[in-house]
C-alpha cells in the first residue's frame, strides 16, 4: 500500500510535496572590481558595468553558504535568465 507521505511526481527525491515547494533564495554572484555603493546609486537604465567574469565561464549558484550548481547567463527574448549547466 503506498504511503500517504510519498512525494508528488517531480517534487524531488525523498522530500514531501510541502517541503519541495518551500521557497529558497538563490544567488548568482558576478565578480565586480571597485564597485561601491555610490556606483550602485548612480546606475541608470542601459548603463553597463565592467565585471571580472569571463563570457562563457560558469558562475556558482548558491543558497546561503551551500553551492548547489554551476550556471551561465542567457538572454531569453528581452529577459536575462540563468541556465543550470551542472549540479554539484
Amino acid at each position: 500500500m503506498p504511503s500517504s507521505h510519498a512525494p508528488e511526481e517531480g517534487a524531488g527525491a525523498g522530500f514531501s510535496a510541502a517541503v519541495a515547494r518551500l521557497p529558497v533564495e538563490l544567488d548568482v554572484s558576478v565578480p565586480v572590481r571597485q564597485f561601491r555603493v555610490r556606483n550602485l546609486l548612480a546606475l541608470e537604465p542601459g548603463r553597463l558595468i565592467e565585471t571580472q567574469w569571463v563570457n562563457g565561464e560558469d558562475l556558482p549558484l548558491t543558497a546561503g553558504d551551500v553551492q548547489l550548481a554551476w550556471s551561465e547567463f542567457e538572454v531569453v527574448d528581452t529577459q536575462l535568465a540563468v541556465r543550470l549547466t551542472r549540479l554539484v
